[in-house]
């Protein structure tokens, strides 16, 4: 069996996780086929016998040398590569012995080991960053005033950046969320988080006000389309390829709307992405409340282990302050 076919049936296989993580693990294993190719082995015609453990574990070093990728994207692309090898196992296509399989379950706990990630606090943008974010897309001119799909897209990452500023939505839960989701009287929407598991967020005034100018302005292309209105996204393609259509936004085209905001705002060097914004959620939330079990239902964390750096952050910002305030005297 080819390479490239195996690694088709994973990444469409459900049981490899939600369909946030089988993205990440196509990004994984796209350059894991880039490695191979790298290495002379075409992975469109090379067979899975033509692996080896050693190429298997090469590809961290690679990943590391060549790629240069960071730490934590290398432990995300090997999660990926473990997750390939057990799909293989489970269905007796992996062409290892027992001990070899042992050889490279070592080796790979040994390359975590030795290149661990580093906690590495939230660096959330301030305030006056998110306001700049927002001026930009209020102020952003139009090219072709005329043109219905401009003045919509951009009325569309008004709402955007306003939803992601007060909601601390996942990108994945932004691009699916839909019309009936929302709810008028409570000014909130239920989301499917990670995991399945549902919450329920809230939007500002600021925020609901962008979404329904947006809607409304959308109303002739939603009422022509075939489908119920509530199945419809709430944040839809503009581009010319989507016509009349009421398609999703992508996960990366949300990324990418957000950079070229941050841009337009001189914000580059500040790091600004959709999940920088769902710091700074988090960390107002935090800040307000006080309250990590608040915060960690407010994001729609499984565990308080994960909301807890939002506290340590906030302990850091304290000391810092206490420092300026008592020691710089």
């Amino acid at each position: 069996m080819r390479i490239h076919e195996t690694i088709h049936r994973y990444l469409d296989d459900a049981s490899t996780g939600s369909p946030h993580t089988r993205r990440t693990y196509r990004t994984a294993m796209n350059r894991f086929q880039e490695y191979l190719a790298h290495k002379g082995l075409d992975p469109r015609q090379a067979s899975l016998e033509e692996l080896d453990v050693d190429r298997l574990l090469g590809y961290a070093t690679w990943l590391l040398d060549q790629a240069q990728v960071s730490r934590r994207t290398l432990h995300t692309y090997l999660a990926g590569l473990v997750g390939w090898v057990q799909f293989l196992q489970v269905r007796g296509w992996l062409p290892f012995s027992p001990q070899e399989l042992a050889r490279f379950q070592e080796g790979v706990r040994r390359i975590r080991r030795n290149q661990r990630p580093p906690d590495l606090l939230p660096h959330p943008p301030r305030p006056e960053d998110l306001e700049a974010l927002v001026a930009a897309a209020r102020e952003r001119p139009l090219r072709r005033p005329h043109d219905p799909r401009e003045r919509l897209a951009k009325l569309r990452d008004i709402a955007l950046v306003e939803v992601l500023r007060c909601t601390g939505l996942r990108v994945s839960e932004l691009v699916g969320l839909t019309r009936r989701q929302l709810q008028e009287a409570e000014r909130a929407a239920w989301v499917v988080g990670k995991g399945g598991r549902l919450r329920r967020v809230y939007f500002d005034r600021r925020a609901w006000e962008a979404i329904h100018r947006y809607l409304a302005e959308r109303q002739p292309l939603d009422g022509a389309s075939s489908r119920p209105l509530g199945e419809l996204p709430v944040f839809a393609r503009h581009d010319r390829r989507a016509g009349s259509q009421v398609l999703p936004l992508s996960s990366a085209s949300v990324q990418n709307i957000v950079r070229r905001l941050a841009q337009a705002a001189d914000l580059a060097s500040r790091g600004i992405t959709p999940h920088a914004l769902r710091h700074y959620f988090a960390t107002r939330i935090y800040q307000t409340t006080r309250d990590l079990a608040v915060t960690q239902t407010a994001l729609g964390h499984s565990s308080p282990n994960t909301t807890r750096i939002y506290a340590k952050l906030e302990d850091d910002a304290v000391r810092r302050a206490h420092r300026q305030a008592f020691e710089g005297e």
